[in-house]
This record gives C-alpha cells, structure tokens and sequence, in this order.
C-alpha cells in the first residue's frame, strides 16, 4: 500500500482553505489547527485578481512537502465566476485531448479550469509549474482540492508528474467529478507516473462524486427523507442518458476512498428539504467531520463569499436572517 505523506484530513483542511479570500490564506493556515505550524504558505497568485481558478502552494521544507491546493467552484452566485465555474462542472461540450496521448481525452470544461490554473502567475511572474520546478528534487509534492477542485486535482497532478519524472506527486481529491474518459483515467492509474499514488476520497451520499460515471446511482440517496421527486429523477436520468448516448466514456479515477455519509435531519421532506441537505453532503466542513478534523475557520453565508467564524459569532443579529452553509 502507498505511503501518502500528508493524511486526508490534513489535505482536506488545504483544499477547504483555498475557498478563502487570496489575502487571508496566511493566517487561515495559521488558524487550522490540523495543520501543523512547519506548514508556510510558499506561491500564491498575484494580488488585486480574482481569477476564475485558483490555487496555491504550501510547502513544509523540514518534512519535504509541498501541497498544491485548488479552490473548487467560487461560492458566491452574484459572481460571474460562480457561473463560470458552473460551465467547468458540466459534463458536456467537445471532449479534449490530452497531449501527448492518442485516445485519452478530458471534458471541455475541465480542460478550461486546467488551462487557466496552469497559466496562473505570482506577483514575481512565476506559474505554479515553475514554481513547482524550483522546488528541490527530493520535495513530493501532493495536490488536492474540493468539489471542482477535486475535478480538477488528478489533471494538474498528472501534469506535474509528468514535467518531472524524478519527482514524487500525489493526487488525492475530495467530493470530484469524472474529469476525463477511461483513457485518461489509466493515465492517471495504472499505466501512468501516478500509479499507485491516485486517491478519490467521497462522500458516500454525495451526489457531485457520482457526477459522471455514476449519476443513476444517487437516486433515493437520503433514507427515509428528503426525497427530490420526479423533477431531480427527471435531471439524474437526463444527466445519465446524455453522456451515454454521447459517448463521454467518464471513467472515476483512482483508488476509491468511501466516507460513510449520514442524513443530517431525515425527518424533513419536499424538494427544498432535498437541495439543503444535498448540499450539506458536500460542504468541506462535512468532509472535515467525517474525517474527524474540525471546521475550517471561516463559513460561506448565501450570497456572500467566505466570512469568518468567529465574525459570524459576534454579529448574529446581522446574519439571523441569513442561512448560513459552513465550508
């Protein structure tokens, strides 16, 4: 069995943070108090941007690890970027090919999200390829990240395998789709420099990490209730039958990694009761407890970005009236 250098609840704490604001990253590593302190923040990418994808590099030079962490789908929908990230989850649109391979192929949106994380730079003009570079040969190197993130996690992660031969990387996502057909999965798997070092890591009833190889199966996830109703059995047929026909071939990549997920409240019904809980399933702070880590030290309020706990705390008359979804 593989020896991975960072635990998944470590590596989740990483990906849960990159949904931060750019500029509280620092003392948000700081904060978690799963991180261990020889953790520093190392390439981020330039100030005065909000790009549609991010990520950034945390290193712990004492241990010779670096974690490459990628921020899943932006939380906020009066954001364009929410709806762009939206447009990089969808399984449709002409699949891509990956260079170098005859037959592997990633969806278009992946391919978009992938495109922009490598063309990311620092203040100083660096991407975070030649900041991987840098790095001292003997470094691993794990990437992560959440929901799209985690989409997102195996793709850059093969790239960066395959710039350097010689160095160690990981791939281990939470919560992530089927970025590519099975091709591409074996790239990622047995036949590829990943091999033996891929994890998927979800959430049992989750209904993102069965998007797309999968998506029949997430029907009457929630026993005894909520229940979607014919209008989600409506979207999970369409979205099953659509890939099918149009010969996507998404295969799931890596070594599956199952967290017993449980229904937060199952004495509530109806179609609203079904998205609530739909969405708490894939919170990263949910993933945090099912790993048996503790929260992140910020919450996403509805139509906000991210805001911190303790701020949350101290205002509550500000917020009574706003549902609030922990990250």
């Amino acid at each position: 069995m593989t020896d991975y250098p960072v635990d998944d609840a470590t590596l989740m704490t990483f990906a849960g943070i990159a949904y931060g604001a750019l500029s509280k990253i620092p003392r948000y590593l700081k904060e978690a108090t799963q991180i261990p302190e020889d953790w520093s923040y190392h390439w981020w990418p330039a100030g005065g941007q909000n790009p549609d994808n991010l990520a950034y590099i945390a290193l712990n030079k004492k241990a010779g690890q670096a974690v490459v962490a990628i921020r899943g789908t932006y939380p906020n929908p009066f954001s364009p970027i929410y709806w762009e990230n939206g447009k990089q989850d969808s399984p449709f649109g002409t699949m891509q090919p990956w260079e170098g391979s005859s037959t592997a192929k990633i969806s278009e949106g992946t391919h978009t999200g992938y495109t922009n994380l490598i063309a990311l730079k620092n203040d100083a003009g660096l991407t975070l390829e030649a900041a991987i570079a840098a790095l001292d040969p003997s470094v691993s190197v794990t990437v992560t990240g959440h929901s799209l993130g985690g989409t997102l996690t195996p793709v850059l992660a093969l790239k960066l395998a395959q710039n350097e031969a010689s160095r160690t990387v990981f791939s281990v996502s939470f919560a992530g789709m089927t970025p590519g057909n099975r091709a591409f999965a074996k790239l990622c798997g047995s036949t590829g420099p990943l091999a033996g070092k891929t994890r998927r890591v979800f959430n049992t009833i989750d209904s993102v990490s069965y998007g797309w190889n999968s998506v029949l199966a997430t029907r009457k996830f929630f026993q005894p209730n909520p229940q979607g109703g014919w209008l989600v059995t409506l979207f999970l047929v369409f979205a099953w039958l659509r890939p099918k026909l149009g010969g996507y071939g998404y295969a799931a990549i890596g070594d599956s990694v199952p967290l017993k997920g449980s229904v937060k409240d199952p004495s509530k019904t109806g179609l609203v009761a079904f998205i609530v809980e739909t969405l708490h399933q894939h919170m990263p702070d949910t993933y945090l407890s099912l790993l048996g880590a503790p929260p992140l030290p910020f919450s996403i309020l509805f139509g906000n970005v991210t805001v911190d706990r303790d701020a949350v705390t101290r205002s509550p008359a500000s917020t009574s009236k706003i549902p609030v979804f922990h990250v």
